[in-house]
This record gives C-alpha cells, structure tokens and sequence, in this order.
C-alpha cells in the first residue's frame, strides 16, 4: 500500500469513537489560539491587499471572508483566512515537525463546514485528522539527513494536512483523497528566503498552500488523478526534498492519533528562536527594576553561530511590523523596556512611536561565542538553553539562563492562559466589550455544539467587533476593490 493511500484512509476511514477527549480538548483550545490570531492579524500589513484582489478576481461561492459579508469560492476564502491567521506569527508552533498547521486546516476547514453543512464534531475530528497527518510527513522530514534548512516546512507539508481535512469533511473517497494528494504534490512549495529578507510574502506562504490544498481537493472530485507515489516514489516527496530514501510505510501506520495534542501556544508574536531571551529579559526586569536608560549594553547568546536571520541589528524597513518581530534585539529591548511583550506591541505606530526601545535595541548584541558572554553565574552552556546578560552604566551586571524546551511544551499554556492570549488579540485593533469577548471564547470551545458550522462562523468573526474595522470588512464590494 502506498503512503498516500495510508493517509488518505487514515482521513476519510477514521470513527469518531478513535479521538480521545484529550485530544479533543488539546484542538479546542488550539482553535481558540488560532481564532485569536485571526483578530489580531485582520488589519495587517498586506492583508487588505490581498483580500481585496481576492474580491476582485475571484468567484463568489459558499465561503466566508472573516469580518466581512462577502463569500468566495472555497480556496479564495481558506486563502484570505489563512493569510490572517498566519500574519503576525502569533499562531501555533510544532515543535517536532516545524509546521504552524492550524492556519491552514482550519480555514480549509471552516470553508469545507459551509460548503458540506457540517457540525461542529465533524469540523473538529477534521482539524485533529489534518494535524495527525501533516505531522506524519513532517517528522521524518525533519529527521532526514539531508533535509534542507532553507524549505519552508509549513507550506510544504501543511498542505498535506489541509488537504486530509477537506477530503474528509467534502466527503471525498479514499481513491479520490490518494488523487487529491497527488495533485496537491504539484503544488508543493514553500522557502525561507521571504523570511530572510523579511517581506510580505513570508506571511501567505501558509495561505498559498492552504488555497492549493482546497483546490487540489475540488479537482480531485470532479475526477482529476494524480500521481499515487508521491511520498516514496523516484521523484516523490522525500527522494526530490531530501535526496534521502524515504521512510518505511510503518512510519505512517500508528494506530494512535495524538499529534494535536503536541502542538504549543506561542508566548509572543515573534520568531520562537529567541523567545527564551524574552522571559530571560522579562526576568531581570522585573527582578531588579532598572530603567531603559540604566542599561549600558545587552549581551544575548543563542547557540546558532551568529548571523542569524533574527541577530541582526535592528534596521527599520517599509515594513517596521516584520522587521520587529524577527529580531532579536528588538524584542529582547522591548522587554527591558516595558517589562511585558503583548501582540499590540507590534503594531506598526506603536513600533514607529516608541524611540525608547528602538534605542535599547541598538545596545543590544548577540555574542557568537558563549566565552564571549563572559557570565560569571553560568560556567558552561546548556543545549536547550539561551543566555541573556544586562550590564547597567553604574557597573552592576545581570545574567539569567532560560531553557527553550518549556517554551514548546504543550502543557505551558493551557485553556486559561490562551483566554488572555485571546483577549489580547481581540482588543488588538479596538475595543470591545469585555463581556463579548468572553461570548466569543465561549462559542469557539462550545464548537462542538455546534449542528451547523456556518451559524459559528457568523458568531465568531462577525463584520462588527470593533468600533472600526479595515476597509475590507466593508458589506459593500466597491469600497473593497
């Protein structure tokens, strides 16, 4: 049996009795996160953009556009909310297989609810599936010897995943899902160059394969083939992508479904490399109360070799957003200087306005050595540690060592923690009454109750959520376009 045809019964053939109630917990709560990230990513850079070309070209159809009345075809829909979710970089990390997979199976998701007229259950059995099988290609992906660094995991094999999850919700065959992600194979991108230069196409990336996913789906359908061999064949997956032998298909047969269960909440909406430097500089902050003018120089070390996409000094482009939220200096001085790192932090006049932390970020350096670090409290670097060093103008010296590893783990954060993350992200753009807030938490991890998906969706992202809203949300098309 081929690997697609594994997958593609592990889609469509799975019970619903098969799905724990921890796993079903761990993908309420992983929806609420992405929900979330999709308020704050609304009004993004290049967000009205692209949705507003969406309106221009695409054809109307049974998806909707969050904060908006407008409907789209099924992959214009997934495409524009996925483009969303993924904006900020706020939503979900995976550790073990470096995809952010919720932002394509769920607007994949959603979209196939309001085309087939699915419930709730069958929305989140959809997303739990779509996870467990992008984290089947991903893993060994990841541990091939030579998987290249500069792929973009999300976009390559996430679209595997949100292709599991529109087959099964649009009713798709087994022999029609094994087409589906064939077809889908011919789609397959996805590379960090975007990031590198840190423009606005790193942000879609996501979305473009969530789009592709979605219409690799529909072709499949209406009876188009595609190749069967696509993980082990000569020019599958992981020959073309590795240049490795691929794994043997017992990799993919595990009778447990548990990948949604491994995902992490993200703290803070930027790149997790640094994120341990963050709570090492929230620490020593708060622990010792110094002002940002006290500081005479920032030393961090990340165990990456130096000249790293998130090391370099802060250097404000056309886009102060991106350019903050993948660095480290910046973040780490924000730190320092507020003693909190929050999601509206980001947002472009509040980065423009605030010169303090732009200041501290220029005293703030990555050592590429750890002897450079010269720490008197840490004698010997841990693996999974980061290091942070403050040295104020009056000679005092502060180190803190942070382990990366509790940041990853899924139990960081749970329910209560990702209702403030919520709120945060809710209020991000605007105000809004506290109360509606919690309605909204509420109906997201009630989404089970739900006995049709597309009332949900209404009451999650409706058009008015705030006192004002981008242009796109706009009813009326000709203010869109």
């Amino acid at each position: 049996m081929s690997i697609a045809r594994i997958l593609a019964e592990l889609a469509i053939e799975t019970a619903p009795q098969a799905f724990t109630r921890s796993s079903r917990d761990a993908a309420l709560k992983m929806l609420l996160d992405t929900c979330g990230c999709a308020y704050c990513g609304m009004d993004a850079p290049g967000i009205r953009e692209l949705i507003a070309l969406e309106y221009e070209l695409a054809a109307p159809g049974n998806g909707s556009v969050f904060f908006s009345e407008r409907k789209l075809s099924l992959p214009s829909a997934a495409y524009s909310n996925a483009a969303m979710m993924h904006a900020l970089d706020f939503d979900n990390n995976y550790p073990k297989a470096d995809i952010h997979i919720m932002a394509m199976v769920v607007p994949v998701g959603l979209a196939c609810c309001e085309e087939a007229g699915a419930s709730g259950r069958q929305f989140i059995d959809s997303v739990i599936l779509g996870v467990e099988v992008a984290a089947r290609i991903a893993k060994p992906y990841m541990s091939a010897k030579r998987q290249h660094s500069y792929f973009l995991t999300t976009s390559l094999v996430g679209g595997w995943g949100a292709v599991a999850t529109a087959a099964r919700l649009l009713g798709l065959t087994v022999d029609e899902t094994v087409h589906a992600m064939g077809i889908y194979y011919a789609h397959t991108c996805g590379n960090r160059q975007a990031l590198l230069e840190k423009s606005l196409t790193k942000r879609i990336q996501p979305a473009i394969a969530a789009k592709a996913a979605l219409y690799s789906v529909l072709l499949a359908r209406r009876g188009i083939t595609g190749p069967e061999q696509v993980f082990e064949g000569k020019g599958g997956f992981y020959r073309c992508y590795t240049q490795d032998e691929p794994p043997p298909r017992e990799t993919f047969t595990a009778s447990a479904i548990h990948a949604i269960e491994e995902l992490s909440v993200k703290h803070f909406p930027t790149c997790g490399i640094h994120h341990a430097n963050i709570v090492s500089a929230l620490h020593l902050k708060r622990e010792y109360g110094f002002e940002h003018g006290d500081i005479k120089q920032v030393d961090f070390f990340l165990h990456e070799g130096g000249g790293t996409l998130v090391s370099m000094p802060f250097l404000p482009g056309a886009y102060p957003q991106i350019d903050t939220q993948f660095c480290a200096p910046y973040a780490i001085a924000l730190a320092l200087n507020k003693a909190e790192v929050s999601v509206g932090d980001f947002d472009t006049k509040k980065i423009l306005e605030d010169t303090d932390t732009w200041e501290l970020a220029q005293r703030t350096r990555e050592q590429v050595r750890f002897v450079d670090m010269n720490l008197k409290r840490y004698a010997e670097p841990r693996p999974d540690c980061k290091y942070t060093k403050v040295t104020l103008h009056d000679g005092r010296v502060f180190e803190h060592e942070q382990a990366s590893g509790v940041l990853n783990d899924p139990a960081s954060m749970g329910v209560a923690e990702v209702r403030n993350k919520f709120r945060q992200c809710v209020t991000m753009h605007g105000d809004v009454d506290p109360a509606q807030v919690e309605r909204i938490a509420d109906t997201i991890l009630d989404v089970e109750q739900a006995d049709r998906m597309g009332e949900w969706i209404v009451h999650i992202f409706s058009k008015k959520p705030h006192a004002q809203m981008p242009s796109y949300c706009l009813a009326d098309s000709s203010s869109a376009g």
